[in-house]
């Protein structure tokens, strides 16, 4: 039950991430939104939740756009590992958290995507990359990350009791 909720969330964010979010740029960028709900619900469900979703997400994203086929896939699954586990340490309620891990592990999904394209041979320029697009990307995510995350967090609960309401039931 949980895993059919999950991915259709993740089939409606990767419908908004590459076709909404790119018509409306903010500051000459758009957020990163699959990254953004593979950070809040690695949160919420642990890091080998998250190294899942974060790697379905991303290869999903990687097919779909058609861009080095599996380095999204292994930025978004490294992000999703690391944010399970600042969900173990953490109080999932604390918003500061929720910012704070949103606008790291963006950081650090953007961080390695670059990192890939540099040993993939293609040329980067680490200047404006970081003052074009890895901060600006950042700071989007983690402000569209808190507006969310409380919603999320409550969805979430639902779908947990909703996956077991459906095992106990049979």
């Amino acid at each position: 039950m949980a895993f059919i909720i999950y991915g259709a969330i993740l089939l409606l964010t990767l419908i908004l991430q590459t076709t909404l979010f790119p018509a409306f740029p903010f500051l000459g960028v758009y957020p990163d939104l699959i990254v953004v709900i593979v950070i809040i619900f690695a949160i919420f469900n642990g890091p080998v939740f998250g190294a899942k979703f974060g790697l379905l997400a991303g290869l999903l994203l990687d097919i779909l756009t058609g861009q080095l086929i599996g380095l999204g896939a292994l930025t978004k699954m490294t992000a999703g590992i690391a944010s399970g586990f600042v969900g173990q340490r953490f109080f999932k309620e604390n918003y500061l958290i929720a910012f704070s891990s949103v606008l790291v592990m963006s950081f650090a999904d953007q961080l390695l995507y670059l990192i890939g394209m540099f040993i993939f041979g293609l040329s980067v320029s680490w200047t404006v990359a970081f003052t074009k697009i890895v901060v600006p990307v950042s700071i989007y995510n983690a402000i569209i990350g808190i507006i969310i995350y409380r919603r999320l967090y409550y969805f979430n609960l639902k779908i947990q009791y909703w996956d077991e309401l459906a095992k106990r039931t049979g």
